[in-house]
């Protein structure tokens, strides 16, 4: 299948579906926020104006290396004791 560059687009945006696009970039912009932020994912999280579960799902969705089995229950602890510390 041929693809089209567009014009307009930034560098690398060729023709394809919203779907695809916007997953590419998704993973691009996490990628670049984990790495910025020293791999601090609730920072990230913060950054992104996404909650902490969300961007899990986000990594395991997206296969971007690094998310382990482990840091599932990593997550759930932060969660706990954000709510702890809120409520």
């Amino acid at each position: 299948m041929e693809r089209t560059r567009f014009q307009s687009a930034p560098d690398g945006l060729v023709a394809g579906s919203l779907k695809e696009s916007v997953r590419t970039y998704e993973r691009a912009l996490i990628i670049d926020a984990l790495k910025v932020n020293g791999n601090d994912k609730r920072k990230v999280a913060k950054l992104l104006g996404i909650s902490l579960s969300s961007l899990y799902r986000k990594l395991r969705e997206l296969s971007i290396e690094g998310f382990e089995e482990n840091e599932r229950h990593e997550m759930q602890r932060e969660e706990t004791e954000l709510s702890t510390t809120v409520g």
